[in-house]
């Protein structure tokens, strides 16, 4: 309960961070359009020194804060103390704060967890004793890290036990089902009883209709798979700075004067993409719009990813899914002369499942994640319909999950440490500071 408690004020406090980061970014968009040119070009430097801030900071002091973070909580019960936990949660919140306020097109749920697991390791460490071991604390913190970030508790459970590898049995579960609880009543007494992506479904789809979300999951697994093959190559390429830090900021600064100049041109494309999700599930957002905003966010999200910025990819992955779902629902809707707006709903929802589970290879936080935070807990065939799809074509394509195949590409470094702890490693190549104590 404690830890719950924990990690639900620690991530309301970093979803205010990241609304911040928000609203500054709005501001530059806003200043640039009134003030002229010298404005604007003020904007893109902001941007760019913003990028490269975030990466100094992480690799300056606390390279554990790196991307998500969730590979990392998976080795942290080892390779961090107390003391260390406290700078990895300012460098989290700081540089994420700048990385999101540059126009990083990255997600707040990867360090939600990371930020809840050192919460929870700091009590282990500081607290009131009532936690005895560092391994369950971590597991704990971190499965209500999510469950705050998305108001979705049982997401949470599932992905400690799918995600995190937490042994599965009757005394885990129930005690990570009470964390998650607790840090969504938390969460909920600040943000209110809403759901992430509130949906509504009013009719039942027939069953010769159910194949056709067979398609949408093929579909959305093309875009997530695009976009995993594009995150690894450019990932590859900044591999080629591992012994070059300065560098790597320095690519990251003139990245970010990029996303300044997309902010004066498109800035609804950039940060978490709101304007987007609320545009799909209104069924506003044209054909031709949806498509070129799924196009530009692939490239964008992975670039900034691959720079080692702070930021998850769970979020991006649910808005690959949204644009996917709503691609094919315009397009289907060409073809067959309309659409009800329950079909629309179900799949923009099998998109979600389908990106997510595509990329990271886990069935039920896709499916349960994407009926939770939609409450569309009606459409939970078809969502498992397009996610065995998804799943389908990566095997068929012969690739891993995402975190696995980002380890193999910083393994040539890591020697015989485990592939996915070497996605919480920067491009810099720079090692996690051995643990100040043992338990």
């Amino acid at each position: 309960m404690v830890i719950g408690a924990a990690a639900g004020l620690i991530a309301v406090a970093f979803h205010a961070v990241m609304n911040l980061a928000e609203a500054t970014r709005a501001e530059l968009a806003m200043l640039a359009t009134d003030h002229g040119v010298l404005a604007q070009v003020g904007v893109v430097l902001a941007c760019g020194l913003l990028a490269a801030a975030a990466v100094f900071l992480v690799h300056r002091y606390a390279v554990e804060a790196e991307g998500s973070g969730i590979a990392a909580v998976l080795e942290a019960h080892r390779t961090v103390s107390g003391r260390r936990a406290a700078r990895i949660l300012w460098v989290k919140f700081l540089a994420g704060f700048c990385g999101l306020s540059s126009g990083m097109p990255l997600g707040r749920e990867g360090p939600s967890v990371q930020i809840g697991a050192m919460s929870a390791l700091l009590l282990r460490d500081y607290g009131p004793k009532l936690v005895y071991y560092r391994r369950r604390a971590i597991e704990l913190g971190a499965a209500a890290g999510l469950a705050a970030a998305f108001n979705a508790p049982l997401s949470g459970v599932v992905f400690s036990f799918e995600m995190l590898k937490q042994p599965f049995h009757a005394h885990n579960c129930f005690e990570t089902i009470l964390a998650c609880a607790i840090a969504d009543w938390v969460c909920r007494l600040f943000h209110g009883p809403v759901l992430e992506l509130p949906m509504i479904l009013d009719g039942f789809r027939e069953w010769h209709e159910l194949p056709t979300f067979a398609l949408v999951g093929l579909w959305a697994g093309t875009a997530v798979l695009v976009f995993q093959r594009f995150l690894l190559a450019v990932a590859g390429r900044f591999q080629a700075f591992a012994d070059r830090p300065r560098s790597l900021v320095a690519i990251t600064g003139c990245w970010g004067c990029l996303l300044g100049i997309v902010l004066l041109w498109q800035p609804a494309t950039l940060g978490i993409g709101h304007a987007l999700f609320e545009a799909a599930i209104e069924n506003s957002m044209p054909l031709t719009v949806a498509a070129a905003a799924l196009a530009a966010r692939i490239p964008l999200t992975a670039v900034s990813y691959a720079t080692g910025a702070p930021g998850g990819l769970i979020v991006p992955a649910l808005l690959f899914g949204v644009l996917a779902g709503q691609i094919f629902s315009k397009g289907y809707g060409l073809l067959a002369g309309g659409v009800d707006a329950d079909f629309h709903a179900v799949c923009l929802v099998a998109g979600m499942a389908a990106s997510i589970g595509g990329l990271f290879r886990a069935p039920l936080t896709a499916t349960i994640m994407a009926v939770e935070i939609t409450g569309t807990y009606t459409c939970l065939l078809e969502i498992s319909i397009a996610y065995i799809a998804a799943h389908s074509l990566f095997g068929l394509a012969r690739q891993p999950d995402l975190y696995t195949a980002l380890g193999r590409i910083h393994k040539p470094r890591l020697g015989n440490r485990p592939a996915r702890l070497a996605v919480a490693r920067p491009p810099g190549g720079a090692r996690l500071k051995p643990p100040d104590g043992e338990d």
